[in-house]
């Protein structure tokens, strides 16, 4: 009989029981695990199956997708291309091999593209689950971390996105080589799964570059929660190292110059406004203005910030190890996108990564928190994290209307942000939707009901709105009222365009004058046009970025030979369409396969009128 206040000793098989467990990295019944991880992928999927039916969105897809040669057809020499070669100023071969893969599928369907990015995220999703059990070896909290990277509002952007797919697949391929890490680390330095998690970081860091802190994220899990010594974690990220060096010497490398450089202001200042929107709770939107430099003074400042910043979270570091692991994971996982040159240091998409680390942290100092407080703290955390996840789920659903909106995402967004590129998108919107009615449509035209969603939603209050669905119930198009809702829609885009250019400042916009271009050339005015054209090719001159120059000087030079065309100077639109034709032959291009066939008509034609 056990005597009162001892223990019973564990027999053999218990003991070997409780030192398995412990080795175990992803604890509970692996069917429980894979049934969650497949929930939560079918979960995402369907939160974001408003997203089916949008077409390629204008800003990258068409580039990244819809004209890019390299990945319509699984052909040696187009993945022989994609991987030895930079594209569209980037370098992300496994990015372009989802694409490959999608288009095999069954070709250019946006719907094919948009549903494979649902995957994506589902899987990222998954991933998000098993990191987080892996981690604090709790079903509740990893389910609850994950159910919260699902509904982040955040997301919708990388997600609803097409060209954002970077994000998915560098995330989806760098939770699976941290968790093989940590495999490695508790198999006692296991070389196997050295040696898998190296070769995870390759796939994903061949994704995007965004993900390449991630070895300091390890080795803040090595000194933190790990406890080991600091220079021997520095070894085993080496090779880590190596191959995040030579990813970002071959970005670098495909990135235009942009003569900007770190500032400090602007660096912290983005850090603070990414924090605040990776707790779930901010504006979402898909461009911002980003922080502009300050004066001497303002920038020792924020350097001072800066640091303080990354060294808070070490007074945590003895009393809550893991938290202060998951804050470095956030602040090193926006070092990627802040360091290189891009525009806009603070973009929805760049919150992907971090937002897991974000996830998790939530849901584990909620249930930590409510322990200390409740000697039953399931409900009360339960209640909070439903309550944070039904909010965020509320944001990212009314965000996902705005992306479905007839008159584009631009139109939320112009409610949302002063950036003139929004302004500018959501006129090229309106103008290009004018273009698509009347009997000699310039776009493809839209189905019936396509053209009354937009109509209802431009002319919500507009008492003529009855009058135009009844011409078009009788099938009439091209009458008076549809005539009076695409004059409606180009007064519209002049509306934006001049709003867009109020707002301009220092960017270089070239393409925004040729859209302008074109919306005067739709409206007959040929000599406004004729300016608009010349304003685009003097901004391109502006601009470092090689491949976007080169098509919008052939896109305004051959519209300028379309406006002389119109006016009966066929001379003057002679030389414009001789110089588009020369040009696309030099850059490569064939933006517009029949200039050769227009050219030889005009020489007839100012044959047959030699006085011209």
């Amino acid at each position: 009989m056990q005597k009162p206040g001892t223990t019973k000793p564990l027999s053999t098989s218990e003991k070997t029981s409780k030192k398995t467990s412990a080795n175990v990295l992803l604890p509970g019944s692996w069917k429980l695990n894979a049934v969650t991880f497949f929930s939560l992928l079918v979960g995402t999927v369907i939160l974001y199956s408003s997203d089916l039916h949008l077409d390629f969105f204008r800003v990258d897809d068409k580039q990244y997708v819809v004209n890019n040669p390299w990945i319509k057809g699984m052909t040696a020499e187009n993945i022989g291309h994609i991987l030895t070669t930079p594209y569209f100023v980037n370098y992300s071969p496994l990015h372009l091999y989802s694409y490959m893969l999608d288009y095999a599928i069954n070709g250019l369907d946006p719907y094919i593209f948009h549903l494979s990015s649902n995957i994506w995220a589902g899987l990222v999703a998954g991933f998000v689950f098993l990191t987080a059990l892996a981690l604090t070896r709790r079903y509740f909290i990893s389910a609850a971390a994950a159910i919260l990277f699902v509904v982040h509002p955040a997301h919708v952007e990388a997600i609803a996105w097409i060209s954002s797919r970077k994000d998915l697949v560098a995330t989806a391929f760098a939770l699976p080589t941290l968790i093989t890490y940590l495999k490695y680390r508790k198999d006692g330095a296991s070389r196997k799964w050295y040696v898998v998690s190296l070769i995870l970081f390759l796939f994903a860091i061949a994704g995007k570059l965004s993900v390449a802190t991630l070895p300091v994220i390890f080795l803040a899990f090595d000194l933190f929660v790990e406890k080991r010594a600091f220079l021997r974690s520095l070894v085993d990220k080496i090779p880590y190292v190596a191959i995040a060096a030579i990813m970002a010497m071959i970005v670098a490398g495909a990135q235009p110059a942009t003569g900007s450089r770190p500032d400090p202001y602007i660096l912290l200042s983005a850090l603070i406004q990414n924090f605040w929107l990776i707790t779930g709770f901010g504006k979402y939107v898909i461009y911002r203005v980003a922080p502009t430099p300050q004066d001497t003074l303002i920038e020792i400042a924020a350097v001072i910030g800066l640091v303080l910043i990354f060294l808070a979270p070490l007074l945590l570091r003895r009393r809550f190890p893991l938290t202060v692991a998951l804050i470095y994971w956030i602040l090193f996982a926006f070092i990627p996108t802040q360091v290189l040159s891009f525009a806009y240091p603070v973009t929805d998409r760049y919150l992907f990564f971090p937002s897991v680390a974000m996830a998790i942290l939530i849901a584990n100092l909620t249930a930590s928190i409510c322990a200390k407080f409740f000697k039953k703290a399931f409900i009360p955390a339960a209640g909070v994290l439903f309550i944070i996840a039904a909010i965020w789920c509320t944001n990212t659903i009314r965000y996902l209307q705005e992306w479905n909106d007839p008159r584009s995402v631009w139109y939320g967004a112009s409610k949302k942000s002063s950036d003139p590129l929004v302004y500018y998108n959501l006129g090229w919107d309106y103008m290009d939707n004018a273009a698509r009615f009347g009997t000699g449509a310039r776009k493809t035209p839209l189905s019936k009901e396509e053209a009354t969603r937009l109509a209802s939603s431009v002319w919500e209050q507009d008492p003529r709105l009855r009058s135009l669905l009844s011409e078009w119930d009788k099938g009439v198009h091209g009458g008076p009222m549809e005539k009076d809702f695409v004059n409606s829609l180009r007064g519209l885009a002049h509306n934006a365009y001049n709003e867009a250019l109020a707002r301009k400042g220092k960017h270089v916009m070239a393409d925004f004058y040729f859209h302008r271009g074109m919306l005067f050339l739709d409206e007959g005015k040929t000599k406004d046009a004729e300016h608009e054209f010349m304003n685009g090719i003097n901004e391109a001159s502006r601009s470092s970025f090689t491949e976007g120059n080169q098509e919008v000087l052939v896109n305004c030079h051959y519209n300028l030979g379309v406006a002389y065309w119109t006016e009966g100077n066929y001379t003057e639109a002679l030389k414009w369409m001789s110089m588009v034709e020369e040009e696309q032959a030099r850059f490569g291009g064939n933006w517009f396969p029949d200039v050769s066939t227009y050219r030889q008509r005009l020489e007839q034609m100012i044959k047959a009128r030699p006085s011209q």
